[in-house]
């Protein structure tokens, strides 16, 4: 009987210790996930960073995933782009590059801060032949969509994640 007794009492001091570890794993995922959003935070108010896309939805509902360092780059009020395009072209050109590219400054830039949801930034940029209207919706813990609309193409959606700037 003492034995049996002896085992209870063993189990239950397993699974209370168990239980610690846990709580200690949990609040060490909570400040990850603290420290995560205080980044994206402090990239967001600064406005510099790096979208980097993993996948992409055309107009039609075609996704394809990506595997090449595409990215748009956002630098205050300057920006690049080198993404990839699929869809329909509404003006056709001699000498298109394709994709979306184009390296030049953010006009009418803004940033909205969503709270709990994250953070919406839209701004136009012109590449050499085209007009884009940008729009990025961010989350805390560093996911990002970006929807982009041209005048000569039809519009195009990526889904990826935002990274500080790398230095070249």
């Amino acid at each position: 009987m003492k034995n049996i007794k002896l085992f209870v009492v063993i189990i239950c001091l397993l699974a209370s210790a168990n239980s610690f570890a846990q709580l200690s794993g949990k609040a060490k995922r909570q400040q990850k996930k603290e420290f995560k959003r205080q980044e994206i935070e402090q990239m967001v108010s600064n406005q510099k960073f790096t979208f980097i896309p993993r996948s992409l939805t055309t107009s039609s509902g075609f996704t394809k995933d990506l595997n090449f360092s595409y990215e748009l780059e956002l630098n205050q009020d300057s920006t690049k782009a080198y993404l990839p395009f699929w869809g329909k072209v509404h003006i056709a050109k001699i000498n298109d590059e394709g994709g979306i590219l184009f390296e030049t400054t953010a006009d009418d830039l803004e940033i909205k801060n969503l709270n709990k949801k994250g953070y919406e930034i839209r701004f136009k940029a012109k590449g050499k032949e085209d007009t884009y209207q940008i729009k990025l919706e961010i989350s805390k813990q560093a996911y990002a969509s970006l929807f982009i609309t041209s005048n000569n193409k039809s519009h195009i959606s990526y889904y990826g994640h935002i990274e500080a700037i790398k230095k070249k």
